[in-house]
């Protein structure tokens, strides 16, 4: 089972890894699939510093828990996904759901469990 494991968090690995570097390549591109519309040059800075954090932060942990075996860090990579989905929905209960929401929330649920997936599987028993 631990090959499992490894494949639910070497796909959370790749998509973050994918996410991240794209933002930093064309942050333009990417605030527009992100739903960010016409940026400012200082749009344009924070997508790509900080958006590309986001999912770089994930690929770095799924990265550690891949390449060294601790399990432990999947649980990051499932906190992150997990922080965005939370302020998704308090987004949606403040200001009401935007359009595309479910298919984003959707997508940010399967990489929590994928990750949790990951942790679980790939933990050493002693």
């Amino acid at each position: 089972m631990v090959w499992v494991g490894r494949i639910t968090g070497a796909l959370v690995f790749l998509f973050s890894l994918a996410m991240g570097l794209m933002t930093l390549v064309d942050p333009v591109r990417m605030g527009e699939v992100l739903g960010l519309t016409s940026l400012s040059e200082m749009g344009r800075n924070t997508v790509r510093a900080d958006i590309s954090a986001f999912f770089l932060a994930s690929a770095i942990a799924c990265g550690g828990g891949l390449f060294t075996g601790r399990s432990n860090w999947f649980f990051a990579a499932a906190l992150l996904y997990g922080m965005a989905v939370s302020g998704r929905l308090i987004d949606a209960l403040i200001a009401g759901a935007p359009d595309r929401l479910a298919g984003s929330v959707v997508i940010e649920l399967i990489l929590v469990g994928l990750a949790l997936i990951a942790a679980k599987l790939t933990a050493r028993t002693t």
